[in-house]
């Protein structure tokens, strides 16, 4: 079926919003609520977090929003240029800032959801793509651009009827879309109960507790930590905090003395695991980079977290090596980020290198990594307060250096890393096909709208 179609400045009158006057602000100003890009999402209003901002009654009255009219974003992130909602006045007093377009209808010829619908169909985006300014993430689109968007214009009865199919439609799609959120939620508190099962001694059967059979050559965690060669001590040693802060039961700043299952023990990490820096070769030579040593940073440690990391985005070599503070350090060993993002835990699957944003634990034979990594991963808010900072938490060196760990027995550690592997393993299926299903409701949301605009 073929539609007649106008232009976007045909059917609505587009209005770019107020520009934040930087001049000193008098009398004739107020506090006004305003909407940014962020507020402007895909078929939706984000209003969590709504700035306000100083104006003139003048460009208040000018940019003051009405129900109905279509807010459409100038800019931002490529996937949210020309995206956006109606405005349905949720808040009494509201001006939108120069980065989102205000549509109103202006000719009767349409309704307001079949502008909106129409600009959030990915044909749309291709127009605003191709008649737009990129760059590698973002894009913008002029107002004349804009207003030259070509929409398919049936009769208004017509609109109404096919808005009122996608409507519901789409709240079929929505439920569904809830629902698999939930499922995605419900999963996230089963690996944090299973954490928590293991940090505390309940997730598998106390080695003490095992049948003589079960257990053969039963060694306590004590009698482990007796038998191997302590760590040498950090440069930093004499800099340990004196504070004792609760973590939760497998991690503590200091000794918390809290009851631990039999045959368990806590000690100062330093004890059991030889702590090492991380650094960064200088960016100013080119070829200290691109070699064969991989080099974990902060966006390594989120894209792995909770697992083994085998690859980086950047490596280094031997002279970069050489001529910075950055260590090779082996196989096996723990690091955790303790600045910028903290509490994210990977464990090397090879030799590597980290940034200064991490401590590193090489773990002695009486503690296995993987253990190691469970404690870590347990809570990472019990992680973060041990960090000092309002706005970017930190974990400095006396915290870190007067960190206790919970260590059971050996072949108990290796026992519950095992059943925790084998757990999340079930939940990262469930997990994959979640997320292979909400891709799926992505794709068939547009597929609604391209059937809808094509008749």
């Amino acid at each position: 079926m073929s539609w007649p179609t106008e232009s976007l400045g045909a059917i609505c009158e587009i209005v770019s919003g107020i520009t934040k006057d930087s001049k000193k602000q008098g009398d004739d100003y107020r506090e006004v609520p305003y909407l940014r890009v962020a507020n402007v999402q895909r078929l939706q209003l984000d209003l969590s977090e709504v700035k306000t901002i100083p104006a003139k009654e003048s460009a208040i009255a000018n940019y003051r929003l009405e129900p109905g009219d279509i807010l459409l974003n100038e800019g931002g992130d490529r996937d949210k240029l020309g995206r956006g909602w109606i405005w349905q006045g949720q808040i009494s007093e509201c001006i939108h800032q120069n980065h989102v377009f205000r549509a109103r209808i202006r000719n009767g010829k349409a309704i307001p959801k079949w502008i909106a619908y129409y600009a959030n169909t990915n044909e749309a985006r291709a127009y605003f793509l191709a008649t737009g300014k990129q760059t590698t993430n973002l894009a913008s689109i002029s107002k004349k651009n804009l207003g030259a968007l070509p929409v398919p214009l049936p009769p208004v009865d017509i609109q109404q009827s096919i808005i009122a199919e996608i409507d519901t439609q789409l709240s079929r799609l929505d439920e569904t879309v809830a629902t698999l959120q939930g499922i995605q939620a419900k999963l996230k508190q089963a690996r944090a109960s299973i954490l928590k099962a293991a940090v505390e001694g309940r997730l598998v059967e106390t080695e003490a507790r095992l049948s003589r059979r079960e257990r053969r050559d039963y060694e306590s965690a004590a009698e482990s930590i007796l038998s191997i060669k302590a760590p040498p001590r950090p440069n930093r040693y004499n800099t340990r905090s004196s504070d004792v802060i609760h973590g939760h039961a497998g991690l503590s700043v200091g000794d918390t003395n809290d009851t631990l299952p039999e045959g368990w023990i806590r000690r100062p990490l330093i004890t059991v695991a030889r702590m090492e820096s991380g650094h960064t070769p200088s960016r100013k030579r080119p070829e200290w980079w691109r070699g064969d040593i991989p080099w974990i940073g902060i966006p390594d440690a989120r894209d792995h977290h909770g697992g083994t990391i085998y690859e980086t985005y950047q490596t280094t070599n031997h002279k970069g090596l050489s001529n910075s503070a950055a260590r090779l350090l082996p196989e096996g060993t723990v690091c955790v980020s303790r600045t910028a993002s903290v509490g994210y835990v990977v464990v090397m699957g090879r030799c590597m290198a980290t940034s200064q944003d991490f401590v590193n634990w090489v773990c002695s034979e009486a503690l296995l990594p993987h253990w190691l990594q469970i404690v870590f991963l347990a809570d990472r808010e019990a992680l973060r307060s041990f960090g000092k900072g309002s706005v970017h938490k930190t974990i400095y060196y006396p915290e870190l250096l007067s960190l206790h760990v919970a260590i059971p027995p050996v072949a108990e550690q290796h026992r519950i890393a095992k059943e925790v592997g084998r757990r999340f393993a079930v939940l990262d299926q469930v997990e994959a096909t979640v997320q292979t299903t909400l891709a799926r409701c992505g794709l068939l949301r547009q597929a609604i709208l391209k059937r809808a605009f094509r008749g």
